[in-house]
């Protein structure tokens, strides 16, 4: 249940929704791609915006699993480091490499004018593609949310959730986990 004035995270269903909304959009592979990586990997869109090739593809053009993403990229001005190991970010980032072309800038994702997006242009991309998708609460920072959700549900430590998220408190990452209504229902009918 996100709380008022809070991106919506997404359940499967809706993830599978959005991912088949996409699927269908112009810029289709770029847009998975960005997508994927703020709910599978956990990024926040200004830092999407801000990755290069190099962050990303290693010289010989592979797919790095671990990236550091630099503190001119982040919030908080600090390095941090990044995961590329969910296997749909990976299929989706070969993909759009594949299909990027050149560009002057060496930017990963860039714009139909070949020119890099600034944080807030990728954030108005998405939030017209959680707009048309029919997610009304949607926002660039949902996918952030569905990771943090997401990752806890697994059992992961909230430290740990913490770090893979950039976040120097655990009260900060706190406020990303969200539970429906029958989640909630069942964890007190285990009790």
């Amino acid at each position: 249940m996100a709380k008022e004035g809070q991106a919506i995270s997404l359940d499967a269903n809706q993830h599978q929704e959005f991912i088949s909304y996409l699927g269908d959009t112009r810029y289709a592979i770029r847009d998975i791609a960005i997508y994927l990586l703020t709910c599978r990997a956990g990024m926040r869109i200004g830092t999407i915006a801000g990755l290069t090739l190099s962050d990303v593809f290693d010289t010989s053009g592979n797919l790095k699993e671990v990236i550091i993403l630099r503190k001119s990229i982040t919030k908080g001005n600090k390095t941090i480091t990044g995961f590329l190991s969910h296997p749909e970010v990976r299929e989706a980032l070969v993909k759009y490499y594949k299909i990027r072309g050149k560009s002057k800038s060496d930017r990963l994702f860039i714009t139909q004018k070949r020119t890099p997006f600034s944080p807030n242009s990728l954030c108005q991309v998405m939030l017209k593609h959680y707009r048309s998708a029919g997610f009304e609460q949607g926002s660039s920072h949902s996918g952030r949310r569905t990771f943090a959700s997401n990752m806890i549900k697994t059992g992961i430590d909230i430290v740990a959730l913490s770090k893979v998220m950039g976040h120097s408190s655990v009260s900060t990452t706190q406020r990303y986990v969200d539970h429906n209504v029958n989640e909630l229902k069942n964890f007190v009918a285990m009790t």
